[in-house]
């Protein structure tokens, strides 16, 4: 007699868990993220507590990903059960019409609309504890909507055009009748530098890439007191470039947007970058990194700006699957006249 076959093959790699069958692939991870923070806030900030250390479950999320019936029709699920108030962050399936070679593929449903390389990064995949406040400004991250995108040549290009709602995640009414417009393109002419902060894909090759990015999105905005609700038409351009080489890697970002207010409200234009290096003192074990950030939030006022400028530490069991990182910044308001300062310390493990 034949020996028996099992009708599905099940195998565990770097914190994911893979069921195969003939017709179907699932993969299927967790990722925890638990963080302590010790603050000292200026007395000039909006707190009325100085001084506050605070234990917080940041992320706690599971992941279902794969294909079904044929390997080009993909689906992605994704949930965070730390976000007691809006778990769902990603819903969607995709289609690749070039039979594997990614050239030409479209994505409908809820994910992370084509803007900002920070905010495209996994949360799991930074090298300080969370992205820096000007790409938090600047991309917001999941929404409802469909794209066309492509990553030929093995990622050397990743271009992305997609409309969405512009209200947000798991808002699935428009709140008025513009939807919004995200395109991105990004050129890596040595090979794909991946959307992970820190040096493990370059070895001895350089790795290097360079990407622009647009957004137009009307938003609907109800400001306090007596100032009535209004429209904001708003258009983001972007910047982004990454290297990466025998364990150092640098990272800069830049955003300017407009804003058009409806009524007898000004107009304004707003502005941010990021600047971010790091180094492997221990390759592949051991990484610090620096983080240099400025938002302007109105370009038409003097010494206003924002400022967050810290330094990262990072220690590796196995890359970003099994980390342990501290990072300690300086958060400046110029505006307030006041100077926060953080210590943060965040244990993450992706099973």
């Amino acid at each position: 007699p034949k020996p028996y076959a099992p009708p599905f093959d099940v195998a565990w790699k770097d914190g994911k868990t893979t069921i195969k069958s003939k017709t179907a692939e699932l993969n299927i991870s967790n990722r925890i993220q638990v963080r302590f923070t010790s603050e000292d806030l200026d007395a000039n900030s909006a707190t009325a507590k100085p001084e506050r250390d605070s234990f917080r479950l940041r992320r706690m999320k599971t992941k279902f990903d794969g294909w079904a019936y044929n390997k080009d029709l993909t689906y992605e699920l994704q949930v965070n059960y730390a976000d007691s108030a809006n778990v769902l962050e990603d819903a969607n399936v995709n289609y690749d019409f070039t039979a594997g070679k990614k050239s030409f593929m479209v994505k409908a449903g809820q994910y992370k609309v084509p803007f900002g390389r920070q905010e495209l990064t996994s949360s799991g995949s930074q090298q300080f504890v969370d992205r820096s406040t000007v790409s938090n400004t600047f991309a917001r991250g999941r929404d409802i909507g469909v794209q066309l995108w492509g990553t030929p040549n093995g990622g050397t290009i990743d271009w992305r055009v997609g409309v969405f709602n512009g209200a947000g995640r798991t808002v699935s009414r428009n709140d008025n009748d513009d939807l919004q417009l995200n395109a991105r393109l990004q050129w890596a002419p040595f090979g794909d530098p991946k959307y992970s902060e820190g040096d493990f894909e370059s070895t001895d090759k350089l790795l290097f890439s360079i990407a622009g990015q647009y957004e137009s999105n009307t938003r609907e905005v109800a400001l306090a007191g007596t100032t009535p609700a209004h429209q904001n038409e708003q258009e983001i351009t972007g910047f982004d470039a990454t290297l990466k080489f025998k364990g150092f890697s640098l990272f800069v970002e830049q955003f300017q947007r407009e804003n058009v207010r409806t009524g007898t409200i000004s107009d304004f234009d707003d502005e941010g970058y990021v600047l971010q290096a790091g180094y492997f003192v221990i390759p592949k074990k051991f990484e610090v990194a620096l983080r240099l950030s400025e938002f302007d939030p109105n370009s038409d006022r003097a010494d206003d700006e924002r400022t967050e400028n810290g330094v990262a530490f990072g220690y590796f069991f196995n890359k970003h699957n099994h980390k342990l990182q501290a990072d300690i910044r300086e958060l400046e308001d110029k505006a307030r006249n006041s100077k926060d300062r953080e210590i943060r310390l965040q244990y993450q493990l992706i099973f």
